[in-house]
């Protein structure tokens, strides 16, 4: 049901043109006319196809009849004059071979009889027969050359013996040969069905068609009882007739080229056909056969046939392979009760072949005459409705924002000309305000943001000068902010504020009403907006001043239009275009302003976030603040090359903006790393340094083996000896604590002999009285749970690795290889392994290897931090700017393995900027600042190996980058005499 509302809803919102309505009605019409015309032509089209087939029908069965009966006529007349032959009767052979001239008179009646013949109740028998000019023929019946008759002949004596011979005659009717035929013995004439069929009738009769033995045609016997005074000397003349001539007929009248005509038996067999190879077929038995009609490959006729015998009608139309066919089955009498059936089929479509052509003509004349129609129509309705159509174009036009077409329609009515001039003001309107907010979205900086503006209004709106406010931060006055002139041309006069308190003003006037106002610019006006002499810097004094104010979305007063104009004449149109103006003035600069502030914004984040990176550790330093700026120094030359690698290397303002806060992000991922890793100065430092804990275990045992002394000495006495062992295992104590107090300084190399003086002291014992398990936070609890706790007072080592201390990884700070960021770092097993042997032994510094990973895994969490941030379009390529400083250009770098290939200029820039920060920095607790050369010697080295970018560190030398930094940043004693080319890498040209 909604459905259906809907729809119906929709279809009565449909709207159509005025030239729709005035073509559909007079090609309603029209067509109308030709269809009524056509199917009139159609309907009597039909009428007379009909009525032409079934007169052609009749008349072709007409013919078919009258030939038909033509060729039984002559044999049918010459077996009722043979009849009245007595001779032929009688059974002297003699007085029959007289006879033989009235034989062939009969036979030579007809060409279609084929032989003449009698037959009598003794059996004897005599047939003439015409040869043909027929080689085959006359080699089937071996007769001699020349023989143009055959005289078959039979009889019978008394005792019914048999005798036969063929007498091979001449025209003149001379014998040319006598051959007796033992094989002809056999027949006997009064068993056969014409002989029968006769004697049994008083009339002519006929048989069936049947193949005709000697001829092998399709013929038919006509037969009739002769004149006799005795039974005993009863005879029957026979004339066999061919049908062949039939089916010439038949080719002959064929109505159309693709007629099918077929004249068969009650039973189906076939007697004549156009084709005569259709009629017999040869059987299994090695006979030849009549075919029947579903042997001669006509559908058409087969199924009409089927639907006569069963009692349909005699015409029928059926279609048959997508043609309609016209059939007809007729009768044909032949003799005494003998008919045949005479089938016809006649396309449709070629029985319609000049009607169709007739029709086509009309058609043709319809459609010429409802084309002519239809472009009158046309024409005339395309007159009146072409200016709609322009101003519909225009409207199109104005709501695609599309303002190409400048063309105004100019037609003849008047209502419509004005509908154009309408439309065509609120085009150029609609197109003067996009061409201001395009102009105003195109320009970044801000002030020229509002210069853009002012000359914008200034074109718009054809006035000569303008000026533009903006509130000041307290409210309280307005601040002129751009002066521009007509033709884009600043305003050279000086500019000076306005309170808003001076209520007089046009501008507070304008404030207060919150609409556009106009007055006359007089010199009190002027006076009081500061504008005095503003007269001397433009062309001519200033006649009218416009004032708009500009409201920003929550109707806070952002700022004042005032514009100048040299007219004398106030225009209300121009101070309510400029009131529509204003509006979308407040709106550019409101949102531009935001942006302002949201950059604003987003640089406190930044400088926030790196202060307290470096804030965080003293070990940091100034670093985030100085990397910033020697990038930008590299990159500033790299973009200012005019030949070698970086001729062609340019930037943008939205790529330096992006190298902005790369530069300053790309330590950020410190922020999650722990500061007493980052601070670690000796090995035994976590929170605290855990020397301490060891000096206190040194000082336990020093006071056991003091009590161990006095207790010997309270049981045995006082020995000397025993007091210079005690006193050797204070020593040894005291040199065992030096030595490890030494070890965790990590200032030196360990070496194989330090490791192992570790793990013998080590082994040393000390006994604890106090379960260790008390006073413990939970986490540390549950990892002392892997261990058995011991009762004590247990003796303890002094130094050890216990399993406390390895502080698992949780799983989601491990990566897999096909990890998204693409980070290929080897990460340990243990987040921290705080083991007191395995921290003493670190070769070189004071880190471990889970230490060092925590420290490099900054470079980690700040590729995912950024990559987390959803920074627009032109800031996307922030996290592989920052996250790259840390790759080495042979691929052997972290996170990712980058080789240079991998890596985008800007990010080799910063890797150099880092590194050489780092090795200048003088605010590193741990370390003194590089001098020039010997950082400048150190990255040569590094460039060398492809650590960092030979080409960008020739580049930092050939530009002296390095001098620029040093005199901004290092101490004075740090900048040391440097030839750049002492360090200079030789690339491959």
């Amino acid at each position: 049901m909604r459905g259906r509302m809907q729809t119906k809803i929709r279809l009565s919102n449909l709207r159509f043109s005025l030239q729709v309505h005035l073509s559909t009605i007079f090609l309603f019409v029209v067509i109308s006319v030709c269809l009524l015309i056509g199917a009139i032509s159609y309907n009597y089209a039909l009428k007379l196809t009909d009525t032409s087939t079934n007169s052609l029908l009749d008349q072709v069965n007409r013919v078919s009849v009258a030939e038909t009966r033509a060729l039984f006529l002559p044999a049918e007349s010459v077996a009722n004059l043979l009849s009245s032959n007595g001779n032929l009767g009688t059974t002297a052979l003699k007085n029959r071979m007289q006879s033989i001239p009235a034989l062939l008179r009969g036979l030579n009646r007809s060409e279609n009889i084929t032989a003449v013949f009698v037959g009598n109740q003794q059996g004897d028998f005599m047939l003439v027969r015409r040869l043909p000019a027929d080689p085959n023929l006359a080699a089937r019946f071996n007769a001699p050359e020349g023989t143009a008759y055959i005289v078959q002949v039979l009889e019978r004596n008394k005792q019914q013996v048999a005798r036969g011979y063929y007498i091979y005659v001449n025209a003149a009717m001379q014998t040319l040969r006598f051959q007796p035929r033992e094989d002809y013995t056999t027949y006997d004439p009064r068993t056969r069905p014409w002989y029968q069929s006769a004697t049994q009738s008083d009339e002519t009769i006929s048989t069936p068609p049947y193949v005709f033995f000697t001829t092998q045609e399709i013929g038919m016997t006509v037969a009739r009882k002769g004149s006799s005074e005795s039974p005993e000397e009863q005879f029957v003349i026979g004339v066999d007739i061919t049908l062949g001539t039939l089916g010439n007929a038949m080719e002959q009248n064929r109505v159309t080229p693709r007629t099918e005509s077929i004249l068969m038996t009650t039973d189906g067999l076939i007697v004549a056909h156009p084709d005569p190879a259709s009629v017999t077929r040869m059987g299994e038995d090695g006979k030849l056969r009549q075919t029947s009609l579903s042997d001669v490959g006509s559908p058409v006729l087969s199924l009409g046939f089927e639907r006569f015998r069963n009692g349909g009608n005699s015409r029928l139309q059926l279609t048959q392979n997508g043609s309609v066919w016209d059939v007809s089955y007729s009768s044909v009498p032949i003799l005494g009760d003998q008919s045949l059936i005479l089938a016809l089929a006649i396309p449709r479509a070629e029985m319609m072949g000049g009607l169709t052509a007739v029709m086509q003509e009309g058609m043709i004349w319809a459609l010429g005459l409802m084309l002519a129609s239809i472009l009158l129509v046309l024409w005339v309705s395309r007159m009146i409705t072409n200016p709609l159509r322009a101003l519909q174009q225009q409207a199109d036009d104005v709501s695609r924002f599309d303002f190409t077409h400048q063309e105004s329609p100019t037609p003849r009515i008047s209502d419509i000309q004005n509908l154009s001039n309408a439309i065509f003001m609120m085009k150029e309107t609609i197109r003067r305000f996009l061409d201001i907010s395009q102009a105003v979205a195109a320009e970044e900086d801000f002030d020229a943001l509002m210069r853009r503006l002012l000359d914008e209004i200034i074109g718009v709106t054809k006035t000569e000068a303008g000026i533009l406010y903006l509130t000041d931060k307290d409210g309280t006055r307005l601040v002129p902010h751009a002066g521009r002139l007509d033709a884009n041309r600043p305003l050279d006069y000086p500019l000076s504020d306005v309170l808003l308190s001076r209520k007089k003003t046009l501008l507070a006037r304008s404030i207060v009403d919150e609409n556009a106002e106009g007055t006359p610019a007089t010199a009190t006006e002027l006076e009081m907006l500061g504008l005095g002499g503003i007269a001397k810097a433009m062309d001519a004094a200033p006649k009218n001043l416009i004032a708009a104010p500009l409201f920003n979305r929550q109707k806070e007063l952002v700022g004042v239009l005032l514009l100048l104009e040299t007219d004398t004449t106030m225009d209300q149109t121009l101070i309510r275009f400029t009131e529509a103006l204003s509006g979308s003035a407040a709106i550019s600069l409101e949102a531009r302003q935001l942006i302002v502030a949201q950059k604003e914004l987003f640089e406190s984040f930044i400088q926030m976030i790196a202060g307290a990176i470096d804030a965080k550790s003293p070990y940091t330093g100034g670093h985030c603040a100085r990397v910033p700026e020697l990038t930008k120094m590299l990159a500033s030359a790299a973009h200012s090359a005019t030949s070698g690698t970086f001729a062609d290397f340019t930037l943008s303002n939205e790529d330096w903006e992006a190298i902005h806060v790369a530069a300053w992000l790309h330590d950020c991922g410190k922020v999650t790393t722990p500061e007493f890793v980052v601070d670690k100065a000796t090995k035994l430092e976590t929170i605290y340094d855990r020397i301490h804990e060891i000096r206190m275990r040194v000082e336990v045992m020093k006071r056991e083996a003091e009590i161990a002394y006095l207790r010997d000495v309270l049981r045995d006495g006082d020995a000397p000896e025993r007091k210079a062992a005690f006193q050797a295992d204070l020593d040894q104590l005291d040199d065992d604590f030096a030595f490890l107090a030494k070890c965790n300084q990590g200032g030196e190399f360990t070496t194989d002999a330090d490791i192992q003086r570790i793990k013998e002291i080590a082994a040393k014992t000390w006994t604890r009285t106090i379960s260790d398990r008390m006073g413990v936070s939970h986490e540390e609890l549950s990892r002392l749970e892997n261990r058995e706790e011991r009762p004590v007072p247990v003796e303890e080592p002094l130094l050890a690795d216990r399993i406390e201390h390895q502080i698992k990884r949780p799983a989601s700070e491990r990566f897999d290889a096909d990890n998204p960021w693409g980070f290929k770092m080897d990460v340990p097993e243990l987040l921290y392994n705080r083991g007191e042997i395995h921290n003493l032994t670190v070769r070189r510094g004071t880190l471990t290897e889970e230490d060092r990973y925590k420290i490099n895994e900054h470079i980690v969490q700040t590729i995912k931090m950024l990559e987390r941030l959803p920074f627009p379009k032109h800031l996307s390529t922030v996290p592989e700017l920052a996250g790259g400083h840390h790759e080495k250009m042979d691929g052997t770098g972290y996170p990712k393995r980058l080789s240079k290939e991998d890596m985008s200029p800007v990010a080799r820039m910063m890797a150099i900027a880092d590194i050489f920060e780092a090795l200048t920095a003088v605010d590193r607790p741990y370390k003194k600042g590089k001098t020039l050369s010997e950082a400048l010697k150190i990255m040569g080295f590094m460039a060398k190996e492809s650590h960092v970018d030979p080409e960008l560190f020739n580049l930092f030398l050939t530009e002296r980058i390095y001098e620029a930094y040093a005199n901004k940043f290092l101490q004075p004693e740090q900048i040391d005499a440097v030839d750049p080319d002492d360090f200079r890498i030789v690339t491959p040209s």
